[in-house]
Order: C-alpha cells, then structure tokens, then sequence
C-alpha cells in the first residue's frame, strides 16, 4: 500500500511538473513572437563555440504492448560551432533518455510491474537561430546519430539493439544561458518519446567591437 502510495504521488507530481514547464513554454512562445518582425535581421557576429547541459522530462510517444506509460528523464551535453555570417551552427550531442512502462495492480502492489525503456544516444547536429546573439533567440534543430537502446527493472519485454536515432528540437535561448525545448527522440516503437526541458548555456555571445 505504501509503495502504490508513493507511485501515485510522483505520477501527481510528475503531471504538475509538465504543466508548468509547458505553460512556460508557451509564455515564452508568445514573448518571442513579438520579435517576428525583427525574425530576418542579420544575425550579430557571436562567438564560434558554445556548449550546453540540459535537463528535463521525456514522456512516451506510442503506446507499447497494451503497457501504461509515465513521464521519464532526459539529460545530456552538446558542443556547437557557430557558422560565422549566419544563423546556422553545427555540432555534436550525447543524451540519455529514458520513458517508463509497465501495469499497476491497485490494491496489490506486490505485483505492479515496471521496465524504463531507456536511450543512449549520439548525434551529429544542425540548427537555425533565428535571432542569433540577441537576448531572445529561437531556435530550430535537428540531430542524426546511433541511439543504443535498452530496458532495465522488471524487463517485461526484454528488447536490446543499436538504430538510427533522430532528435528534432525547437525551442527559444534567453539572456545567452538558458534554453528552454521541446524535442523528440525517434528510434523505435516503444522508445519514442517527446520532451521538454531545460539547458544552460556557455559561449555563443555577441562579439564586442
């Protein structure tokens, strides 16, 4: 009873959580959509390398053999190279995503059941700032590498391998060190998931002259 207790909390919590990060999300939308006049301004010159951490919440994109789904971690790193005279940069990316599965026996915990059907991933990325080195930025991004996939707990469907990982992201940066996303990490059924969070980032100022 304890166990289906302390469940029921974290999946309320987990819920509030995404309401919040997705209603700052969309405040945020709105706030950068009052620059889309300036959207197609040229880019400031800003310094070439720029690195982030992130940190947020993936939460299953299809269902998976009848199982229930919740919310899950992401976290990763990612360097860029900012192509000088444009909005473009390019870069590399390892992440770890995670999304949980598994059927709850209300009134008999004993016998809940879990697995996370979990990602390692590496990518090579591309994005477009559309307001580059201005204190609202937003950004478009698309990453393609090797995702290793696997499942840990319970293992009610054992599925291990190595696929084509794809990782689309959008997002605004603010002030040049905090990014919020939304993003998706596509694989395999099962493994899919979207995502949102939130990144620092060093590097990539405007340049003073």
């Amino acid at each position: 009873m304890q166990k289906l207790k302390i469940t029921y909390l974290l999946t309320i919590i987990m819920k509030q959580v995404y309401k919040v990060l997705a209603t700052l999300l969309l405040i945020v939308a709105c706030a950068a959509s009052a620059y889309a006049a300036d959207f197609l301004t040229k880019p400031l010159d800003v310094q070439r390398m720029e690195g982030d951490a992130n940190f947020g919440f993936s939460f299953p994109a299809d269902s998976y053999h009848d199982m229930h789904a919740r919310a899950g971690l992401n976290m990763g790193v990612a360097l860029r190279y900012n192509i000088p005279n444009s909005g473009f940069d390019c870069g590399i990316a390892a992440d770890f995503t995670g999304v949980m599965r598994g059927w709850d026996y209300p009134g008999h915990p004993e016998y809940d059941m879990h697995q996370t059907n979990r990602i390692l991933g590496f990518s090579l990325t591309g994005g477009y700032n559309f307001r580059q080195g201005r204190k609202v930025n937003p950004f478009a991004e698309i990453g393609i590498g090797v995702g290793l996939y696997d499942t840990v707990g319970d293992r009610l469907y054992d599925v291990s391998g190595t696929g084509v990982l794809f990782t689309p992201k959008i997002g605004v940066e603010l002030w040049h060190h905090l990014r919020i996303y939304a993003s998706s990490h596509i694989i395999r059924k099962g493994f899919n998931s979207l995502d949102i969070g939130i990144a620092v980032t060093i590097g990539g100022r405007a340049k003073k002259h």
